[in-house]
């Protein structure tokens, strides 16, 4: 999809709030938009999401422009928003940045773990009206055969990313943490179980990772290989797959 072929009325109340368009490049990724790009206008350069307004993913465009308000300048700045004509639009503050390096022994670990926690801290309460990560989870089928304790734990209230991994994360002189699509409420340690399985896709031991992270239950670990089992055997791409096998290899590591 094109920046062109959105109706004229859209891209004319984008242009209310920033000005002349000057500049559209596409932006790589954004499997969960219809269109990712940078705008460069009048009154800057922005990132936006496009996706259609009653598509299938677009509760996450919504839920997203929900909790940018209350969220601390670690993440980019959400500056306007455009619902029109079937198409909703997100446009962000754009920023620069690499995406950490979080293979064993690099300087990008501390850093990206602290503004975890930070974040922890300044978003509890919660401040956002969103959906629970536990409730969010428990519709999967899988849970069935896993029971329910591991979600039972999960409950908390403190506002969560539950996605936090390098491509969400950039670094330029400090940490930026984005893409908050799947923000729910829950316990602390439930981005410290994601943040857990990527330290180990990078290189890290299941105790090395634990190590630099919050306790995260046994139910859950088990739970989390149980859900990754699950979603690479409906759909086996090879991230899935991956998250699987490290999911698993954790589990194994705590003897459950």
């Amino acid at each position: 999809m094109l920046w062109e072929d959105l109706p004229e009325g859209v891209r004319r109340a984008v242009e209310v709030h920033i000005g002349e368009i000057t500049g559209i490049e596409p932006v790589t990724g954004g499997v969960n938009s219809a269109m990712t790009v940078t705008v460069d206008a009048e009154a800057g350069r922005f990132f936006c999401k496009v996706i259609a307004a009653n598509g299938r993913m677009a509760w996450m465009h919504r839920n997203e422009r929900e909790v940018h308000p209350y969220l601390p300048d670690i993440a980019p700045k959400l500056q306007w928003t455009v619902e029109q004509d079937g198409w909703l639009i997100l446009g962000l503050e754009h920023i620069t940045g690499r995406h950490p390096d979080l293979s064993p022994g690099s300087a990008d670990i501390r850093p990206v773990i602290d503004a975890v926690h930070d974040l922890h801290a300044k978003l509890t309460p919660c401040p956002a009206k969103v959906a629970s990560f536990a409730e969010h989870w428990r519709q999967l089928p899988v849970w069935q055969q896993l029971g329910t304790r591991a979600l039972e734990l999960a409950e908390g209230d403190t506002l969560l990313h539950t996605d936090v991994h390098p491509l969400n994360i950039l670094l330029d002189t400090r940490v930026r943490v984005i893409d908050w699509a799947w923000a729910r409420t829950g316990a602390p340690w439930v981005d410290d179980a994601f943040l857990a399985t990527r330290l180990m896709i990078a290189g890290h031991s299941p105790t090395e990772a634990e190590d630099q992270v919050a306790d995260v239950p046994d139910e859950f670990v088990v739970a989390l290989a149980g859900v990754w089992e699950h979603l690479a055997h409906n759909d086996p791409r090879p991230h899935r797959r991956r998250l699987a096998r490290i999911a698993r290899g954790w589990a194994v590591s705590r003897n459950l």
